[in-house]
């Protein structure tokens, strides 16, 4: 397959699956408006407005969030004020699922440890410019925490990891693909010298949303509806 054509293919993709995903999010909420997941529409709506606002500011030059030239594209405030948002919310949503005492407890540390580096590092790196690494990482590997905690409770509970009616087992497989896969890019970005295999990140770092938001979609049009935290 021609590099350009992938490209295309990928930059023209992510966008309208956002889109989607949230359109399915307002269909099923019928089915679990009276839960934790209740927010999940005004997320997914967040999150599409902000992949908008960040993809029409890297692309524009006349367009800056950081009245300096130097800044112009730069986008990372927005996304690491959503990176808050998302993490946070998700916390609430493993929280309120997941019966176990020791695992709600660890949860609530590891939300608290977050929030904690959150502040740390922006006297590390600007948080109007430049991405929150470690703020990120830690909020990653405490939402893989979440998740694998939440599968350990369906073991318990139903015998298996995952159920394929369950909103929530797609929504955690989604993001386990992608923060599994975008971390390590994440990090890469960071280290001048591969720079050269930014294409190549950007274009797996596309695949990866692609990715987690055809689990999200998968599990809205499979879901079936979930009243009790602990049924």
């Amino acid at each position: 397959m021609n590099q350009s054509f992938l490209d295309s293919v990928l930059e023209n993709s992510f966008l309208p699956l956002y889109g989607i995903v949230v359109l399915l999010a307002l269909w099923r909420f019928p089915r679990y408006y009276d839960t934790p997941l209740r927010y999940l529409p005004i997320l997914l709506m967040y999150t599409f407005l902000n992949e908008l606002l960040g993809n029409f500011i890297l692309y524009n030059n006349e367009i800056s969030l950081i009245l300096k030239e130097i800044y112009y594209n730069n986008n990372w405030v927005i996304f690491n004020i959503y990176n808050i948002v998302f993490f946070l919310y998700f916390y609430y949503v493993y929280y309120s699922y997941i019966p176990s005492k020791r695992h709600r407890k660890l949860i609530k540390v590891g939300a608290f440890a977050f929030l904690f580096t959150s502040v740390v590092n922006m006297f590390f790196q600007s948080f109007a410019t430049q991405p929150q690494l470690a703020a990120y990482i830690l909020g990653a590997i405490v939402l893989i925490y979440g998740i694998f905690f939440y599968w350990n409770h369906l073991k318990v509970q139903y015998g298996v990891w995952f159920l394929t009616r369950d909103l929530l087992s797609w929504l955690s497989l989604g993001m386990l693909i992608f923060y599994f896969g975008y971390v390590p890019i994440k990090i890469a970005r960071n280290y001048p010298s591969l720079y050269e295999f930014g294409s190549l990140l950007r274009e797996l770092h596309l695949i990866l949303i692609i990715v987690m938001n055809g689990c999200f979609a998968i599990g809205f049009v499979r879901m079936r509806r979930r009243k009790l935290l602990f049924d």
